[in-house]
């Protein structure tokens, strides 16, 4: 950025004496301003809503529980494929993730997200990484644009940003990434309807309750088949395999949230997925999840499942601390499930895209049964937000 004094000299050949003087004696204000400037900005583009939290008055629980579900009664039901393309709404993601491997047997993980924050100001953000099996090695990328840069279609989503690429309509979607040393091209199909997620009890198919923070839109084709070519340090190579997707959408507030959140593939054919929600502060806000087979779709109740983790892994870069070592037990399905991570060191610092790290990366599973999944955990990046001793 060119400065007033930077300017007066080039229009003018050089600069006055007395206002070069004035520039070294309070530069370190002017300099603060800026910073003050930015952060403003910053908070403006990703953490303020529109709408400042008004605390409500405390209510029984009983009594909130019912005017909640009356406000979920009216929310409208989800409509496909229309309800693939981008809403009208404060915070919205598409986001693909899934384990790849070519003929000979080489293996690979990525993730690939856009995000779409339509509050104050309307912008988009990418995130994708990809890991190398073989070599352990974490390929990341992530950009950011003004604006919305979504095609407008309303059957389906089409974004496109340079390199990157995310394009559904219906069953049918491709995704394409590139990086430093990295890019990826795949279409992807699914032989299944989408999954809308549901807690037991609630009255939309889809939608979900996260209290304070505001409500939510969650569906997902939970296994996709992928085929397309991977290339590493200009060595292209085809690759297949199974990808999750998630689509998530509504006025809600992700910045006052942290969660746990698991999509595992069962060897069987069965697709789980996890979700622990809590406050900045460690309070509960929402447990669910649900398990797919078959084409037939289970929702689980914070008291079907466990979901424990007896260690931590913390960041050498971000300083960040996030819980490890995940057991999952779902007892009706005769699930007993070891969740580790293909490597631990799976951090994503988008410090400089949305303002947050967070964990995200390829689980593999064993126990009473076998599979591959991943995990992302995320608002951890708070002193109030460290995991206990069981992560909890």
């Amino acid at each position: 950025m060119t400065s007033t004094y930077d300017a007066r000299r080039l229009r003018r050949g050089k600069a006055h004496p007395g206002s070069s003087r004035w520039f070294r004696r309070y530069r370190w204000l002017v300099i603060g301003g800026w910073l003050i400037m930015g952060l403003a900005l910053a908070w403006l583009l990703f953490i303020r809503s529109d709408k400042p939290p008004v605390s409500p008055p405390a209510v029984p629980v009983a009594q909130r529980s019912a005017s909640v579900a009356d406000a979920a009664a009216r929310m409208p039901a989800v409509k496909l494929p229309a309800d693939d393309a981008a809403h009208d709404k404060l915070t919205e993601w598409w986001y693909y993730s899934g384990h790849l491997q070519t003929d000979s047997g080489e293996r690979y993980s990525f993730h690939l997200a856009t995000f779409l924050r339509q509050g104050t100001m309307t912008h988009a953000v990418f995130h994708g990484s990809l890991l190398d099996h073989q070599t352990e090695k974490l390929y990341t990328e992530q950009g950011r644009t003004a604006g919305n840069p979504s095609s407008g279609r309303r059957d389906g989503f089409d974004f496109t940003f340079g390199d990157w690429q995310m394009r559904g309509e219906e069953a049918n979607h491709s995704a394409r990434m590139a990086g430093k040393n990295f890019a990826l091209d795949l279409k992807l199909n699914d032989r299944l309807p989408p999954v809308l997620h549901q807690a037991p009890g609630t009255p939309v198919a889809g939608l979900l309750d996260f209290a304070a923070a505001g409500m939510s839109y969650y569906t997902s084709r939970p296994r996709m088949t992928a085929e397309g070519t991977l290339t590493i340090a200009g060595t292209p190579r085809a690759v297949r395999g199974e990808v999750w997707f998630d689509h998530q959408w509504g006025d809600f507030e992700a910045a006052k949230l942290r969660w746990n959140w698991f999509a595992l593939q069962l060897a069987d054919g069965a697709d789980l997925m996890i979700f622990e929600l809590l406050d900045r502060q460690g309070g509960p806000v929402l447990r669910m999840g649900t398990y797919a087979k078959d084409g037939t779709v289970s929702a689980l109740g914070a008291a079907d499942f466990e979901a424990d983790s007896r260690g931590t892994w913390k960041s050498p870069s971000s300083g960040v601390v996030y819980p490890m070592d995940w057991t999952i037990s779902v007892p009706a399905k005769g699930l007993q499930l070891k969740v580790d991570p293909v490597i631990r060191w799976s951090e994503f610092d988008a410090r400089t895209t949305t303002l947050n790290a967070y964990w995200e990366g390829a689980v593999k599973l064993s126990g009473s049964h076998t599979g591959v999944g991943f995990m992302e955990l995320s608002g951890y990046d708070t002193p109030a937000a460290r995991p206990g001793p069981k992560g909890k």
